[in-house]
C-alpha cells in the first residue's frame, strides 16, 4: 500500500531472503504484490462521475501503483534481490489471499499499521484477515 510499514516489510523480506541464501537453506522467489482498490462509480449517493473522470481516476491509480512499486523495487535493488511485480484490482484482503494461492506462495510478508483493537474492529485488518484465510503462513512485520 506504499506505507512506511509496507516498505519496512519489504526490507525485512529482502534480509530474510539474503539470510536464507547465505545459509544455503532455500532459494525463494520474491513477488511484490500491489492491490489497487476498485475505482468506484460513485463516491456517495449524490455524486455520479462521468466516464472521463473515471478514466482520469484509473490513470491516477496506475501512476500511484507505479510510484509505490518503484519505491519497493529500489529497496530490493539495494539488497540485490531479484523480484517480480504483480498488480491486481479489488478488495486488498481478498486479493492478497487469492494471489498467494494463484502464485503458489510459500509465505506472505506483510507490514502492520499497528492499529489498536478499536480501530481494527471498525476498519478491519488486512493482516488479520490474511492470517485467518491465506493458504500459506503469514509473517506480519511490526516496525518496532
Amino acid at each position: 500500500d506504499g506505507s512506511k510499514e509496507s516498505m519496512h516489510a519489504c526490507k525485512w523480506a529482502c534480509r530474510f531472503i539474503l539470510t536464507a541464501r547465505a545459509n544455503n537453506r532455500q532459494f525463494y522467489n520474491f513477488t511484490l504484490l500491489h492491490v489497487r482498490p476498485p475505482v468506484s462509480i460513485s463516491s456517495g449517493p449524490a455524486y455520479i462521475f462521468s466516464l472521463e473522470v473515471l478514466r482520469l481516476l484509473k490513470c491516477d491509480e496506475a501512476r500511484t501503483a507505479e510510484r509505490i512499486s518503484k519505491r519497493a523495487l529500489d529497496i530490493c535493488n539495494h539488497y540485490n534481490v531479484k523480484v517480480k511485480t504483480h498488480f491486481v484490482t479489488g478488495e486488498p484482503k481478498q486479493k492478497i489471499c487469492e494471489a498467494a494461492n494463484k502464485l503458489g506462495a510459500h509465505f506472505l510478508v506483510m507490514g502492520s499499521h499497528g492499529h489498536g483493537s478499536f480501530i481494527r474492529a471498525i476498519k478491519g485488518s488486512v493482516s488479520d484477515y490474511c492470517c485467518r484465510n491465506a493458504i500459506c503462513p503469514v509473517v506480519v512485520v511490526n516496525k518496532k
